[in-house]
């Protein structure tokens, strides 16, 4: 048995396909479907079975994948641990956050950040929040910013802290006839053409039928957060979205809500009992000491 043989099996059962997981772990199909019946052979049962097109876990393929996945994570923490103590000088920090937070918030974060600390580099990219935690529990990524809490409590060995919240507001276009308002309640909102994001997006969603008391007409339904502030401006619609600076104020009326629609949460997570390195350590307490909730 080898780590190789741990990281397919890994693969295979979030894929669900031996060709996809061949292509993600850049090895030729026969060779991982090789591996996997070694492995099969040496526990002596059969760790995966065919359903329909998709492969799944068998019951003694879940059980094992539980340990190896633990395995693996101690493994590559560490790796990351002898990787810092080795480099005490390589100062970079892996960021992982979904495409809305790091489209505003994060890069105000960094900036700031780096005109303090100008040794520290950043590798940052975006994903989902399931993605984000996934990596964070396999030591791939430092820390990760995320905003929907449902994912939260299935990945325990995450410590995620709150740090920024956001006030949900009404967006409408400039000759719209509430532009002027400063304040309205959704009750007077039954007639109009709101725009949400589609029910397939990755982002959190918020319902506004259970304050409105009715079932709002949708306009439009597009699949981006980016997009919602140029659909209103064009007159598609209106809609609730947080309050952040990504709003085109030019374009669009921002105006408050009576019913307390609660805040948007951006939580920070890292892996608990995982090494901090020093500079990482710096940004956690940056972050921490700097936004407040």
């Amino acid at each position: 048995m080898n780590l190789q043989q741990l990281e397919y099996l890994r693969k295979i059962a979030e894929t669900q396909n031996f060709t996809k997981a061949a292509e993600e772990c850049s090895v030729t199909q026969p060779a991982l479907s090789k591996a996997i019946s070694k492995l099969e052979d040496e526990l002596n049962t059969p760790l995966f079975k065919r359903n329909g097109r998709n492969i799944e876990l068998t019951t003694f393929g879940k059980v094992f994948l539980k340990h190896s996945n633990i395995a693996l994570t101690e493994i590559k923490k560490g790796i990351n641990e002898l990787q810092e103590m080795l480099n005490p000088n390589k100062s970079t920090i892996s960021i992982a956050s979904t495409h809305c937070i790091g489209s505003y918030f994060i890069p105000f974060l960094i900036g700031n950040f780096l005109n303090e600390h100008k040794d520290i580099k950043f590798e940052f990219c975006h994903k989902a929040t399931p993605e984000i935690l996934r990596d964070l529990q396999y030591g791939k990524i430092s820390l990760g910013f995320y905003d929907d809490p449902n994912y939260i409590n299935k990945f325990r060995e995450i410590k995620s802290v709150p740090v920024s919240k956001e006030e949900y507001v009404l967006i409408v276009p400039k000759k719209h006839p509430l532009s002027d308002k400063t304040e309205v309640s959704l009750k007077t909102l039954k007639d109009e053409s709101f725009i949400v994001l589609n029910d397939s997006t990755k982002d959190n969603l918020l319902s506004y039928s259970e304050f409105i008391n009715h079932t709002t007409e949708i306009s439009v339904q597009p699949n981006e957060v980016s997009m919602l502030g140029g659909l209103v401006a064009a007159g598609a619609g209106i809609t609730i979205v947080p309050n952040t600076p990504l709003i085109n104020t030019n374009a669009v009326s921002i105006i408050k809500i009576k019913e307390d629609l609660g805040y948007k949460t951006i939580y920070m997570g890292w892996l608990e009992d995982s090494y901090i390195s020093p500079h990482i350590d710096k940004f956690i307490n940056y972050v921490l000491e700097n936004q407040s909730i």
